[in-house]
């Protein structure tokens, strides 16, 4: 399957005959940072970082997708179940993630734009003409998630005892990690886990829903210039170690 076809096509097919006509028309030259991949790997907190170095705006594809949910009446959590047998709303959101790409809408001197699969959409972006992007995808580890997970719902307490008690190095499946957050001595601990649980199916049908529709693996770094491994460091060390390579990357980047 071919990514750009299928984008296309679906476009074509749930926004309209002439969809592809008009992202054409939305692309203009702002620079333009696109940051993908799973929860919790620290995507929010750099996209906000970065927009305010460079004096431009944030958006937050999971914005969209919340708005398309309160518009329908239903919860986040009922719309992403919804997701998983029909198609329509997911393909409207990409399409409007594609025209943020383009810049319309951004009245400022540069974007970024963050969630699960903005670089592959500014690969089809670029297909029409869209210049002046930088793709990056942030990884870190299964048990790096827990402790940032542990930590923004139950104190950073919960997270220091976590880090002490969890099993070391990266597990086969999250499921080894969550049996060890259950068992953890800590008031919501099981609940915790059942969330974590949830979080990881999320990326899962997330990441099937674009291999189904589109071709595309999201956490395939071919469609990324950077891939930043956020494993064990802090936001600050992110942010400096982007900067620099962004300002390797391509002179634009170095000017901002």
């Amino acid at each position: 399957m071919d990514p750009l076809k299928s984008i296309e096509r679906a476009f074509t097919t749930h926004i309209g005959p002439d969809a592809v006509a008009r992202l054409m028309a939305t692309v203009a030259p702002l620079p333009v940072i696109l940051i993908a991949g799973d929860q919790l790997t620290g995507k929010s907190t750099q996209a906000r970082t970065l927009a305010g170095h460079y004096g431009g705006v944030c958006r937050s594809v999971g914005g969209l997708f919340r708005k398309a949910a309160a518009r329908r009446g239903i919860s986040v959590a009922e719309q992403a179940r919804r997701l998983l047998t029909k198609r329509g709303v997911d393909v409207e959101i990409d399409y409007a993630t594609c025209e943020w790409i383009g810049g319309a809408g951004l009245d400022s001197s540069m974007a970024v734009i963050e969630g699960r699969q903005p670089g592959w959409l500014g690969v089809f972006m670029s297909s029409l003409g869209k210049g002046n992007m930088a793709r990056l995808y942030f990884h870190c580890s299964r048990r790096e998630q827990v402790l940032r997970f542990l930590k923004r719902e139950l104190g950073e307490d919960a997270c220091r005892l976590a880090r002490d008690t969890l099993p070391p190095g990266e597990p086969e499946t999250l499921e080894v990690l969550c049996e060890a957050v259950t068992a953890l001595k800590l008031e919501g601990a099981a609940d915790a886990a059942a969330q974590l649980r949830d979080n990881a199916r999320r990326d899962e049908d997330d990441r099937q829903r674009y291999l189904e529709l589109y071709g595309f693996d999201y956490r395939d770094t071919d469609g990324y210039d950077l891939v930043v491994d956020t494993d064990g460091k802090g936001p600050g060390e992110v942010r400096d170690e982007i900067l620099q390579r962004l300002a390797q990357l391509a002179p634009l980047w170095a000017t901002l």
